[in-house]
Parts: C-alpha cells; sequence; structure tokens
C-alpha cells in the first residue's frame, strides 16, 4: 500500500520543473499576463502557482491551521485524498465543491503541516482559476504543453489508473535542474467518443509513450490534473 500510495511521489523523482523560472512567453498572452502580474499573497483569490515554492496561498511551511485562519474554515477541509488503486491517504480539501476545489497531502499527517503536494483535479479538463507560472492551466492540450516545453514529453498509457501522467520532460523547458518533480500533469482523452477508441488501443499501458507519438497526438488529450509538490 505505501509504495501504491506515494505513486505520485515517485512521479515527482521521474522529472523536474524550472521552479521560478519564467516560461511565460511560451504561453497564450493572456495567460501571460496574469502570469507576469500574479495574485495577491494571503487573498483568497490567490491561485498562483510555483512549482516548488507555492500553490496560491499553500507554501512548504503552511499548516492546516494556516490555511484555515488565511481562508476560512469553509474553504479548508479536513478530508480522504484518492491517491489511486482503491487508496486514500489523509489530507485536507480547499474550496470543497467549486471549480477550484484542490486537495492537500502533508508529510506532517499529525499536525497536518508542511505539504508534500497539492492536486487539483478535474474529470473533463474544466477551466480553472489554477495558474502555473510556465503557462499551464486546466484544460491546455498535450500540442500546448509541448510547445510550452520547447520537445517531445513522455507520458504513460492509458487504460490504467495511473495512466496519462507526463514522467518525463526530457529535459525540455519543463525540466528543470534538481532532482525533486515539483510538476506533474495527468493528460485523458474524451472516452465517450467512440471515434477516439482505437487511437487510444495504441497507447494502452504503462509506456511510456512520447507525446509526438501518432497516435498521441492524435488523441491531443487534455490536461485533467495538476500537481504542485514542494521542496
Amino acid at each position: 500500500m505505501k509504495n501504491n500510495s506515494f505513486f505520485l511521489l515517485a512521479l515527482l523523482a521521474l522529472t523536474a520543473c524550472q521552479g521560478t523560472t519564467d516560461q511565460t512567453k511560451n504561453a497564450p498572452d493572456s495567460v501571460a499576463t496574469v502570469a507576469a502580474v500574479g495574485q495577491p499573497e494571503g487573498s483568497p483569490n490567490n491561485f498562483y502557482c510555483i512549482p516548488g515554492v507555492q500553490a496560491g496561498n499553500v507554501k512548504a511551511n503552511s499548516s492546516e491551521a494556516s490555511l484555515r485562519a488565511m481562508l476560512g474554515a469553509e474553504n479548508v477541509v479536513r478530508d480522504s485524498v484518492y491517491i489511486g488503486e482503491g487508496y486514500y491517504e489523509k489530507g485536507t480539501t480547499l474550496f470543497k465543491g467549486t471549480p477550484e476545489e484542490a486537495q492537500i497531502l502533508w508529510k506532517d499527517t499529525v499536525n497536518y503541516a508542511n505539504p508534500t503536494s497539492l492536486m487539483i483535479r478535474s474529470a473533463k479538463g474544466e477551466p480553472s482559476k489554477w495558474l502555473v507560472d510556465n503557462g499551464v492551466v486546466m484544460g491546455v492540450t498535450l500540442k500546448e504543453v509541448e510547445k510550452i516545453n520547447g520537445k517531445p514529453f513522455k507520458i504513460s498509457g492509458f487504460g490504467w489508473d495511473y495512466g496519462g501522467f507526463a514522467t518525463d520532460w526530457q529535459r525540455g523547458k519543463l525540466a528543470g535542474k534538481k532532482e525533486a518533480q515539483n510538476l506533474v500533469l495527468r493528460f485523458y482523452y474524451n472516452i465517450e467518443d467512440d471515434k477516439l477508441g482505437a487511437i487510444a488501443d495504441k497507447v494502452l499501458g504503462e509506456g511510456p509513450f512520447l507525446s509526438s507519438n501518432p497516435a498521441m497526438q492524435q488523441l491531443n488529450p487534455k490536461v485533467v490534473e495538476i500537481t504542485i509538490g514542494f521542496d
């Protein structure tokens, strides 16, 4: 169970992120402008993420108590966080039931302090206010992430609990110098589109596959999950 419960952390070790470096030149102008301006610290409207540093108001030294004092008890709820294959971990949910819902896993699970990661999830990649400093937002496509990264990257195959995760940025612009990976993206395609079924069959299983794989390019899946890790 331990290895399964920390699969996301294993992914964090497979690739690296740019941290605070400015990559907004690869993003659409509107996104680049917001990223450059940022959002006010301590405000409930702060959804600006710098991998390894902050996810909105959540920082490496944050606790559930400090976030509750800052954001209000109604926006910071003790919860169980699903981490795959039927397993859950103790955690905290921010802004539950809203498009900005996010979940935190903690290093200190007794005092709910010092986050390991913050996960933003969306079943179909619906828009939210969360914005990563490299220009990544919920719903951005695989092809758009390739442009931000500056080259193809590796992605796990579909059809299992940990399918669709970017596993290696291949030394692109989303990869940094640190061993720890502080930005993990998960992609998914529209499984309700019957025309995509035969294409998806070509990239099933653990993989990994390059994002430049013809089937991946045809599927062009969207980001449905963003995980920000903390150093």
